[in-house]
């Protein structure tokens, strides 16, 4: 074979080796969270937060370049390649584990939720090896940052009030005015109906305002915890006042106790997302915003006036 002839073959096969040697210089990215828990990313344009929380997102790679792809676990990325995230008032902060990699963690600081809705972007870029191109046309994602859900008893909470049965004026409505979050809320709450003795001391326990289920032993009528909330759809006025009317039970006077403990919505479990890596499965895993207001009605029967007792007629005779 002509010297020639070697000398294109050997460089032939050094350039082959030096443009293999390109593709094959990879890493693996950070596994977005979630993803050991089977959740499967939205990419509907937008997203909600509560300031002072942070969420994950991730722009997906170009498949020119990545053999990344979620749905298969496959986190392998092409060295050098760089994703470039920014949000215009600098007021949100971005966390890429110490690599411009594709999956970054966004933080929402507190008073964030004033200058919201925020637009975030992310452009993805080659190294010198693939010509430095930049993508000219970056996406983009509308974060809205909300203030941390709470609720109210308004001007009933710390009230400790006292009515005769049938007044006019008893409440027709408890209202936990709930405010700030975004959708679907889980309150916790709990509502505990007694009777009191001659000695204005708790004696039995009801299950509502009829008087059913009494027992000598502590309980609640209405008992919404962090592992079993109660589910309300939106923000404003609802109401728990639950029973019917407030009663007389047993003809003594009725104590009803109303709780108001505390509040989280899905804007706020999405703040949990990365630390439970994506398992909803547990409703008590999630931050609730503590409320701690009680307010407290107790409808008293109208006495009953009793005999009129004298001095004995055989006393002193």
């Amino acid at each position: 074979m002509k010297r020639s002839t070697l000398m294109r073959i050997a460089l032939v096969v050094t350039a082959l080796f030096m443009f293999s040697g390109v593709f094959a210089q990879t890493h693996n990215s950070t596994i977005p969270k979630g993803y050991a828990n089977s959740v499967t990313y939205g990419n509907d344009g937008s997203f909600y937060m509560v300031e002072g929380t942070t969420v994950p997102v991730y722009a997906l790679p170009d498949p020119v370049y990545h053999p990344w792809d979620y749905a298969s676990g496959t986190w392998t990325l092409t060295d050098g390649f760089t994703w470039n995230w920014a949000e215009g008032t600098t007021t949100l902060t971005f966390s890429q584990n110490g690599a411009p990699d594709n999956y970054v963690e966004i933080t929402a600081p507190a008073g964030s939720a004033a200058g919201s809705p925020y637009t975030v972007t992310v452009y993805e870029q080659s190294p010198a090896a693939f010509g430095g191109c930049a993508d000219a046309t970056p996406t983009s994602i509308t974060v809205n940052v909300v203030a941390t859900p709470s609720a109210t008893l308004g001007a009933l909470a710390g009230a400790s009030d006292s009515y005769c049965v049938g007044d006019a004026s008893i409440p027709s409505a408890i209202n936990a005015t709930i405010s700030g979050g975004w959708q679907n809320y889980r309150l916790v709450w709990r509502l505990e109906i007694a009777t009191l003795d001659n000695n204005a001391a708790k004696d039995q326990y009801y299950d509502d305002e009829t008087g059913a289920g009494a027992s000598a032993v502590q309980k609640y009528a209405v008992n919404y915890t962090t592992a079993s909330p109660e589910a309300v759809a939106a923000s404003g006025a609802h109401d728990i006042m639950t029973v019917s009317s407030f009663s007389v039970i047993n003809n003594k006077p009725t104590v009803y106790t109303y709780e108001l403990i505390s509040i989280n919505d899905q804007a706020l479990r999405f703040g949990d997302f990365i630390t439970l890596d994506g398992d909803a499965t547990d409703p008590s895993a999630f931050t609730y915003n503590a409320i701690s207001e009680t307010y407290t009605l107790q409808i008293n029967p109208a006495p009953v006036t009793g005999p009129i007792y004298h001095i004995p007629t055989t006393w002193a005779n």
